[in-house]
């Protein structure tokens, strides 16, 4: 029976520290990832909605969608209502788009939501953020959701000036006005969840 060879063994000193060094820094990032999912997991953080919404510039509007959460707002963390808040975002964001794009089939006046079209569906527009939000939700990246948010509401507010250039479909304006109080719902919470 014939021998296996064997695996080179490293004599010089610089190696094996090489080698030891790296498989400490290996274990520690493994440790250090394990804890962090510990943690991410442990997370569990109550805001009142009265606290958050009162932040709202509507209130009221703010108090409705979260407390509308089916089994209701009360006692429930963040990411439970976050999670929630960008669903009502995402279905609120549909029914803006669609009538953008069938607003657009008019040729006298497609120019006019033009803007908004791309700000709902462009490379970087509001679809795209959502989807990036929910990623980092699920991650646990509040700091990143955050950002993705902030975008989302960057081309909420582009739009919405570019609706009040022109004479433009008064059902449109509401429906963005709608997409806008809720992702300012959702932008607030991310603030919560961010902080810790």
């Amino acid at each position: 029976m014939s021998k296996l060879p064997r695996a080179p063994y490293f004599h010089s000193p610089r190696v094996r520290l090489e080698l030891a060094m790296a498989s400490k820094l290996f274990c520690e990032l493994a440790i250090s990832s394990r804890c962090a999912r510990e943690r991410a997991t442990q997370f569990s953080k109550v805001v009142d909605v009265d606290v958050i919404c009162k932040e709202a510039s509507n209130p009221s509007y703010c108090s409705n969608l979260l407390n509308s959460k089916p089994g209701g707002a009360k006692n429930v963390d963040l990411v439970d209502l976050a999670n929630y808040t960008i669903g009502v975002v995402k279905d609120n964001f549909y029914i803006a788009y669609k009538l953008v794009i069938n607003l657009q089939r008019n040729v006298t006046v497609r120019n006019y939501y033009t803007r908004c079209a791309i700000d709902f569906d462009g490379d970087d527009s509001i679809r795209g953020r959502l989807l990036g939000a929910k990623i980092d939700l699920e991650l646990k990246n509040y700091p990143d959701m955050a950002s993705q948010i902030g975008f989302v509401m960057q081309h909420i507010d582009d739009c919405i000036d570019s609706l009040h250039k022109n004479d433009t479909s008064p059902i449109l304006a509401k429906d963005v006005d709608i997409l806008r109080q809720s992702g300012e719902v959702i932008q607030i919470i991310s603030k919560y969840l961010t902080l810790g």
